[in-house]
């Protein structure tokens, strides 16, 4: 598993020499960099070529890489032209990412009207949008929407999947159970087992972010979901996404480390 620091919150304000130097210290060998968040790292989907390029060398020579570029387009407009930008943005990061040798682009799907009648219409727009980008990225490059805002759910990150029937288009798991949800899939409150939810989604899972796999609550169902993982052999990105933003986030991030290491230990 390639253990992961997505730059949301805990590195909101960290440009890219603090960054790595944070990385190196607290044992994160890859970097997930948020975009369309004007984060100080400096990487988004008009950034020049030549900027992915140095961060690439100041990554090499850290001995870190890149884990992702994580594009937070969204594909939910009732507006063409809108998805169809978001589209082009996308594809621009997809071609930096194969430029750097990044091999995973995220994005997102992203909210669905309240009206459920009138959901499938835009899962099919999302879908018709996250094929063209897959296809787009062809062999060797992932493209994979994040189960995020109303994709959360599995029942619809799962039918944007089936529609787009590419085996380089995957799911982010963003460490949400579906247990006792009010969802159109979820296992039952207090359910001892997530290996239905687990089963339904790992052929497809290139990433998994994780916030606050410590609480109580969770602990048990983080520890069977990385028994599981193990089990498989699963080779993808385990990103910490967590939103600490306190006075010590080195030894936050090296705890957290501790605790993703433990967990593939078991």
């Amino acid at each position: 598993m390639k253990w992961t620091l997505n730059t949301y919150e805990v590195a909101q304000k960290w440009d890219v020499d603090h960054l790595i130097d944070m990385c190196v210290k607290a044992g994160y060998p890859y970097i997930e960099f948020l975009m369309d968040f004007d984060q100080p790292h400096g990487l988004e989907w008009d950034t020049p070529a030549e900027r992915f390029h140095e961060v690439k060398g100041e990554l090499d020579a850290a001995g870190l890489k890149y884990g992702s570029l994580t594009s937070c387009q969204t594909f939910h407009s009732p507006d063409a032209k809108e998805r169809a930008e978001s589209v082009t943005h996308v594809k621009r990061v997809i071609d930096m990412a194969r430029e750097v040798g990044c091999d995973h682009v995220r994005v997102l799907g992203d909210i669905l009207p309240k009206e459920e009648d009138k959901r499938d219409p835009v899962v099919k727009n999302v879908a018709a949008c996250i094929k063209q980008l897959g296809e787009y990225a062809g062999e060797g490059l992932a493209v994979s929407i994040e189960m995020h805002s109303s994709f959360t759910d599995p029942h619809y990150s799962m039918a944007v999947i089936k529609q787009v029937d590419l085996p380089n288009v995957g799911l982010v798991y963003n460490g949400q159970w579906p247990v006792g949800k009010e969802w159109k899939y979820t296992l039952p409150a207090g359910a001892e087992s997530i290996k239905p939810f687990y089963d339904l989604v790992r052929p497809h899972l290139t990433s998994i972010h994780f916030h606050s796999m410590e609480r109580p609550s969770e602990l048990k169902y983080w520890q069977e979901w990385f028994r599981l993982l193990k089990h498989d052999g699963y080779d993808g990105y385990v990103a910490n996404e967590s939103a600490y933003t306190g006075p010590d986030p080195e030894k936050v991030l090296r705890m957290y480390t501790a605790l993703f290491d433990t967990m593939i230990s078991c």
